[in-house]
C-alpha cells in the first residue's frame, strides 16, 4: 500500500483563515506570525483540495517519492493514502485529524498561479474532494505512534514525513509491535463511517458544539481543549456507569456517529454520550444525532453529563450531574431549529 502520514498544526476547517481558526497551532514558529499553506488543506476548490506540509527543515524540501513506492524515480506518484495528523491541544499526544485517497504527491512543491481561493499558495498533494475525510474534533482521537516505553525508534518524532520504507528502501514489518500503529491507522481510515466536515451545514454544527463550551473568549485553542476535556470527562463517567451495572463497552467514537455499544444478555445498545457545563434543560444534537435516534429505535441511548465544572485546565473532579434517557426517541417537537443553512443560487 502507498501510505504518508504528513504532520500540520492543528484547525478546525482547513479552509482559510476564519474567526476564531484563524492559523494552525502547533504549526512550528512559522505559524506564530504567518498563515501556513495547511491553513488550507481541505478547501473544495472546483472539486480538488490541495495539500501542503513542511517534508522537511533542509533544502531541497521535496518530499522522497522512493520511500513511499519502493524504486520510484519519476517527479509524481498516484494513488497515495495522505493521513494528516497533527498535536493534540490537550495531552500533546500525536492524532489523525483527517485524510486524502487516492492522491497524487508530487516529489517538488508546485507553485500555482490559478488558485486565487487559497490565496496561491504552494501545495505538494492533489485529490479529488470526494475522496477526502476532515474529522470533526471531537472524533480526532485516533492516536499516531506507539506508545511502547523505553524507545522512540518508529514514532515519527520530529519530523513532518513519515514513511513507509526506511532510507536503504527496506519496508516497515508491520507485525512488529513498534509499527503495529501504522496497521491500526490503516484499518482505521478503512472502516471509519462517522462523520467528516465536508459541508458548510457540518461546518456550522462544528461551530455550535464548540462555541458551547466557549472559554469566555478566551479563543479557539481554549474553547477546543475545554470541549474535549468536557467530553472525555462525560465518556469516562459513562463508562464506569455502565461497567457498575454489568454491560460490557466497546468504544467506537472513533469511527462510528456514537459513541459506545453496551453489551448484556445477549443484547445491544448503541449510546451517544454528551458532556456540557449547563444543565440538562436542553442540549445541542447534530443532524446526524438526530438522525440516529430515529433510526435505531428503542436501542438507542442518550447519556448527559451536565452541570460540569471546568477548573482552570481540568474538570474538577467527582462534578458533573448523570441523565439517562433509555430508550432515546427524539420528540420532534422538542426539537428547535437554531439556524437554517440558505442556498442564494
Amino acid at each position: 500500500m502507498k501510505i504518508l502520514f504528513a504532520r500540520v498544526g492543528y484547525m478546525k476547517f482547513y479552509k482559510g483563515p476564519k474567526p476564531g481558526d484563524e492559523r494552525p497551532i502547533g504549526g512550528g514558529a512559522y505559524n506564530a506570525d504567518e498563515i501556513g499553506a495547511e491553513a488550507y488543506n481541505f478547501l473544495s476548490i472546483n472539486g480538488n483540495v490541495y495539500g501542503y506540509f513542511q517534508p522537511h527543515m533542509h533544502k531541497p524540501y521535496e518530499i522522497n517519492l522512493g520511500r513511499i513506492e519502493k524504486g520510484r524515480s519519476k517527479d509524481r506518484i498516484e494513488d497515495v493514502l495522505v493521513v494528516w495528523f497533527a498535536t493534540n491541544p490537550i495531552d500533546r499526544g500525536q492524532v489523525v485529524v483527517g485524510w486524502y485517497k487516492n492522491a497524487t504527491i508530487f516529489q517538488a512543491v508546485q507553485v500555482p498561479t490559478a488558485l486565487p481561493l487559497r490565496e496561491n499558495y504552494s501545495y505538494y498533494i492533489k485529490a479529488r474532494a470526494k475522496d477526502c475525510v476532515l474529522l470533526p474534533i471531537s472524533k480526532r482521537t485516533f492516536p499516531v505512534g506507539h506508545t511502547l516505553k523505553g524507545t522512540k525508534e518508529e514514532n515519527p518524532g520530529q519530523a513532518n514525513a513519515f514513511y513507509l520504507f526506511d532510507q536503504r528502501g527496506w519496508a516497515k514489518d508491520l507485525r512488529k509491535p513498534l509499527n503495529r500503529w501504522i496497521a491500526d491507522v490503516i484499518d482505521y481510515v478503512g472502516n471509519y463511517k462517522g462523520e467528516s466536515i465536508s459541508s458548510r451545514e457540518d461546518e456550522l454544527e462544528e461551530d455550535v458544539s464548540t462555541t458551547v463550551h466557549s472559554s469566555g473568549g478566551q479563543g479557539f485553542q481554549s474553547d477546543v481543549e475545554a470541549r474535549l476535556r468536557i467530553e472525555s470527562h462525560a465518556m469516562d463517567v459513562c463508562k464506569a456507569y455502565y461497567r457498575k451495572r454489568g454491560y460490557k463497552i466497546k468504544d467506537v467514537s472513533a469511527v462510528e456517529s456514537y459513541d459506545l455499544i453496551l453489551m448484556k444478555n445477549g443484547e445491544k445498545r448503541f449510546v451517544e454520550v454528551k458532556g456540557i457545563q449547563t444543565e440538562a434543560s436542553s442540549i445541542i444534537l447534530t443532524k446526524n444525532e438526530v438522525d440516529l435516534s430515529r433510526s435505531n429505535g428503542g436501542k438507542m441511548v442518550l447519556f448527559i453529563v451536565h452541570s460540569t465544572v471546568m477548573g482552570r485546565r481540568a474538570v474538577k473532579k467527582g462534578s458533573g450531574i448523570v441523565l439517562v434517557k433509555d430508550p432515546w426517541h427524539v420528540n420532534d417537537k422538542n426539537l428547535t431549529p437554531l439556524s437554517y443553512i440558505y442556498r442564494v443560487s
